[in-house]
């Protein structure tokens, strides 16, 4: 007896748990079917484990079930992931159409052409499995005759079977094609993108949502159509093989591309090319107007500092802050830098504070947006969390797709992963009389004794 359905059956599932949009999407039009939660991890660290797991386990069930029916919980696992194919379709017309607007010359529009006709015979395998097939009540996908059409035309050796289909898309991804002059249309379409957007994170997870789940899906009509037609175990496993393959490498390839910051409620110093990229947080803008000392005033800075503007005869420090707790994956890496605290301090980390003695006569201190803990009135106090569990000189690893500012803790700045880093500081001409400048706890490096000198580590 045939056991067509089964490896489809457990490499389809993963359809169920890789198309579910983020949060953020769920009242989106094309989204409003999807209701099952997902856990606010990285979609690479979701997605790809599930790939690599089911498609294993579905080599495995394979061979050790071949000759037994199916279940029926397993009948019905096929049948809901038919029910939520179409969920699918509403997302490939939803991102077809972003893809589509994008402009960036003759490669692009050939290679655009070409992901379009190949994303549409996906399309076509997937919707043909869904409206015109289903589950025998002995485990094979009847009609018998329809599902053997199906099974040639998914291994046809030509442009429109599923092999050179998949093996497009593959290079697509990774950049390795030729078609948008070898690069990545992942990548090519995030440039695109306003990487300080709310909507940045959710654009990123609803592309790489569908584009593993579209290509999953195909591996699974492959394996699938092997079966029905009975071929070989070890053809099965050879396509399995190259899915794990080719998931692997597209998972080392968009790392940088898919970093969240850390969980947590925190915030970084605003740079001249804004907050960081928005990987999983919602940075909200604040500032922090100081008068400094009006007679013969000194604010000093290090050459080529990068901060947002507003600084001189007086100084505003601008905020990036990250208030939504949830948002993110994982916690901060051990290290040595320090960070604005809000609310409680990430784990590892240690509290401390800044008092700024801002100027006393005709005191034109400000405050705006969201801001550190703190105080701020006619001075200003700021909180931070720092830590210094690590060595500055072992590189953590945090979103590297646009630059931003840790504050220097103890020796030297801390070392990040794929960026390169320069430390600047900032000089502040405090209050001349009765100083009362003040330090608590554990706070940024500075060496300006009544003045306040914070050192900032640039990373870009």
């Amino acid at each position: 007896m045939k056991f067509a359905p089964l490896v489809g059956v457990f490499i389809l599932s993963i359809l169920c748990q890789t198309q579910s949009a983020p949060a953020e999407l769920k009242a989106s039009e094309s989204d409003q079917e999807v209701s099952r939660p997902r856990n606010r991890r990285s979609i690479l660290a979701v997605v790809i484990p599930i790939a690599v797991n089911l498609l294993q386990q579905g080599i495995e069930e394979y061979g050790r079930r071949k000759s037994q029916q199916l279940e029926q919980d397993q009948l019905e696992a096929l049948r809901d992931i038919q029910r939520k194919l179409d969920v699918l379709d509403r997302k490939v017309d939803a991102l077809q159409r972003a893809i589509g607007q994008l402009r960036f010359g003759q490669q692009w529009l050939e290679g655009a052409v070409l992901y379009g006709n190949d994303i549409q015979r996906l399309e076509y395998f997937l919707d043909f499995l869904d409206r015109r097939l289903s589950p025998g009540s002995n485990g094979e996908l009847v009609p018998t005759n329809l599902a053997n059409e199906w099974a040639d035309a998914v291994l046809s050796l030509d442009d429109d079977g599923a092999g050179q289909v998949l093996h497009n898309l593959h290079e697509m991804i990774i950049g390795s094609s030729g078609l948008f002059g070898r690069n990545s249309l992942f990548v090519l379409y995030e440039s695109t993108l306003d990487g300080q957007s709310d909507q940045y994170w959710p654009k990123v997870r609803q592309f790489l949502d569908f584009t593993f789940s579209i290509q999953v899906a195909g591996y699974a009509a492959w394996v699938t159509s092997l079966n029905i037609k009975n071929r070989s175990l070890q053809e099965v496993a050879d396509v399995i093989d190259t899915a794990n393959t080719r998931i692997e490498e597209q998972r080392v390839f968009l790392l940088p591309y898919t970093k969240e910051w850390p969980r947590g409620s925190y915030g970084l110093p605003r740079t001249n090319t804004g907050c960081p990229v928005a990987a999983n947080a919602r940075w909200r803008d604040g500032l922090r107007h100081h008068d400094t000392e009006d007679d013969d005033n000194s604010n000093q800075w290090s050459s080529g500092i990068h901060f947002d503007g507003g600084y001189g005869g007086n100084m505003d420090q601008k905020f990036c802050m990250k208030t939504e707790a949830s948002m993110g994956e994982g916690n901060w890496p051990a290290g040595n830098y320090c960070i604005f605290k809000k609310g409680n301090c990430p784990a590892g980390f240690q509290w401390g504070k800044l008092k700024w003695d801002d100027e006393d006569d005709d005191n034109k201190n400000r405050a705006s947006g969201v801001l550190p803990d703190g105080i701020y009135n006619r001075n200003t106090e700021i909180q931070y969390c720092c830590r210094g569990d690590g060595s500055a000189t072992t590189p953590i690893v945090l979103p590297s797709r646009r630059p931003f500012y840790l504050f220097r803790f103890r020796t030297g700045c801390q070392r990040v992963a794929d960026m390169s880093v320069r430390d600047e500081w900032f000089r502040w001409d405090d209050e001349d009389d009765d100083n009362a400048n003040g330090y608590y706890g554990a706070y940024p490096y500075g060496n300006g004794g009544r003045n306040h000198r914070i050192h900032y580590c640039y990373y870009s």
